[in-house]
């Protein structure tokens, strides 16, 4: 079958009255998902495993997929609403969603996420048609030395992360970095810095970790200082104001189409290495957002741009993480390992079979992630007024709710009551970094890419030898990285320069 009979026959499946009912429920479920703290996408296609065998194949791949497609949906909005990140891809968007909550402009943060979403996932997947006739020829190319030189490069990112200080950044960074290396070394299978508890054999759990940085930390300010998730002194904002800020957020994502397509670049491209997954995109997508825009000092607090380039980057990350999967049968994340599962289910077999014989297929999965991410863009415009106003109750009613909610979801991801210890310890953490500046941001980037960097580090000495970043690939990449770092030294010491001129100059 030729690519545009594929692009035809899946087009035609997708609208059918035998999938596009799947698509929708399947769309529907996966934004109730990532609007659950603790819960995410592999969390939404696990559930739905058992319910292929009874399924047809062309429904099955369209439910499945409809489900993850607006997890990420879901988790922007209560990460922007109630600085609570459903899923960990949205971590990222809680550098500058809240704070524009806390201004009064839910409305206007939300449309700019909801449709830079759509638009990601649409890069994404038209990515994904574009780019298997030449995977393997590019995939090939990324061995340990070129995974861990572009972790590297994903980590040299907290630099931009922090409010000013770049030093507390890579501080938190390495902190997060030493974080990930509890429970069994990867390489040695050794237990390491678990203290003979048997709960962290594993290691720490990203879920809780995630949802006590930046969730119960939250709460814990919000009943320390009082008042309420949205600082607009007592006024709440009428259906009517709430629709005109939603759309004025759509309008300025498509104002700013470069930012949304290079982001969506940045998460395509990492999406198709296995094992970096969409929250290091993410991150990567808001420090390119803030390294080129024209007032990076607002950044942090309240700029829609750090909405924007974040939530366009990990929807696109599907497109690439899609690709290898289909390509080479290599998941590059948990959730494409059970789409990969349900595919064998369903009997498909991924590899160069799909690629020449079943395009129609390979088209279906790209309708259904743009389809999907519409039917989410549309449902999420609808239920964030209601959502919105929870923002207005004081934090005396509203923090004991949200901490049950928190709670329970560091508690469904493994049913574990350690893991609900887990974050009530980095809500401690959380708060007191918040209060002294260090970026809980860079702290999580680090932890997230900490089995990544180690795994990969490992495995580039022993294959390449000391000199491995020597390589061609490799060392493109750390003259990147070098040149990143430079250029960040180079404007944090001439903005430190300016400012004491015009101290002096004032003082004058």
């Amino acid at each position: 079958m030729g690519w545009f009979e594929g692009l035809g026959s899946g087009f035609l499946q997708a609208i059918s009255i035998e999938v596009l009912p799947y698509i929708i429920v399947g769309a529907v479920f996966g934004l109730i998902i990532g609007i659950i703290p603790g819960l995410n996408g592999h969390f939404a296609m696990a559930m739905l495993i058992p319910f292929l065998y009874t399924m047809d194949p062309a429904p099955g791949i369209a439910f499945l997929l409809a489900a993850h497609a607006t997890v990420a949906q879901g988790g922007g909005l209560t990460a922007i609403l109630f600085n609570t990140p459903g899923t960990g891809q949205n971590a990222a968007t809680l550098l500058d969603g809240p704070p524009m909550t806390k201004k009064g402009q839910a409305g206007r943060a939300v449309g700019a996420a909801m449709s830079a979403c759509f638009l990601g996932a649409a890069f994404g997947a038209v990515a994904l048609a574009l780019m298997i006739p030449i995977l393997q020829k590019i995939v090939l190319f990324f061995g340990p030395a070129e995974i861990f030189m572009l972790a590297f490069l994903a980590l040299t990112f907290v630099a931009v992360l922090g409010k000013e200080d770049m030093t507390r950044g890579i501080i938190a960074a390495f902190l997060g970095l030493l974080l990930a290396m509890v429970g069994m070394d990867n390489v040695t299978n050794e237990a390491r810095f678990t203290f003979g508890s048997v709960n962290l054999i594993d290691g720490l759990k990203l879920v809780p970790v995630i949802l006590g940085l930046f969730a119960v930390s939250e709460m814990i300010s919000l009943w320390i200082r009082g008042g309420s998730l949205s600082d607009t002194g007592g006024k709440t904002l009428s259906t009517k104001q709430m629709q005109v800020q939603i759309f004025q957020g759509i309008g300025e994502t498509f104002k700013k189409w470069w930012l949304v397509l290079r982001c969506s670049s940045i998460g395509t491209i990492m999406g198709l290495i296995p094992g970096l997954g969409s929250a290091p995109a993410a991150f990567v997508a808001y420090g390119h957002a803030k390294q080129t825009s024209k007032h990076p000092e607002t950044f942090g607090k309240g700029e829609v741009e750090g909405v924007i380039g974040p939530e366009s980057a990990n929807d696109a990350v599907e497109g690439g993480a899609l690709a290898s999967t289909i390509a080479f049968g290599i998941p590059g994340s948990s959730s494409m390992a059970i789409l990969l599962g349900g595919l064998f289910i369903l009997g498909y077999q991924t590899g160069p079979s799909m690629i020449n014989n079943q395009v129609d297929v390979v088209f279906l999965m790209v309708m259904t992630i743009i389809l999907g991410n519409l039917i989410g863009t549309l449902l999420g415009m609808f239920i964030v007024n209601p959502l919105a106003r929870i923002t207005f109750l004081r934090g005396t009613l509203l923090v004991p709710i949200l901490v049950v909610v928190i709670f329970t979801g560091a508690y469904a991801s493994y049913s574990s009551w350690f893991d609900i210890g887990i974050a009530l310890l980095f809500g401690i953490i959380g708060y007191a970094m918040k209060e002294f500046e260090y970026s809980r941001a860079a702290l999580l980037i680090g932890f997230v890419l900490g089995f990544t960097v180690e795994r990969n580090l490992y495995l580039a000495l022993n294959l390449g030898g000391p000199f491995f970043f020597l390589e061609p690939i490799p060392l493109l990449l750390l003259v990147i990285t070098l040149a990143f770092l430079a250029y960040n030294i180079w404007t944090y010491f001439r903005d430190k320069n300016k400012n004491i001129e015009g101290g002096q100059n004032i003082g004058g």
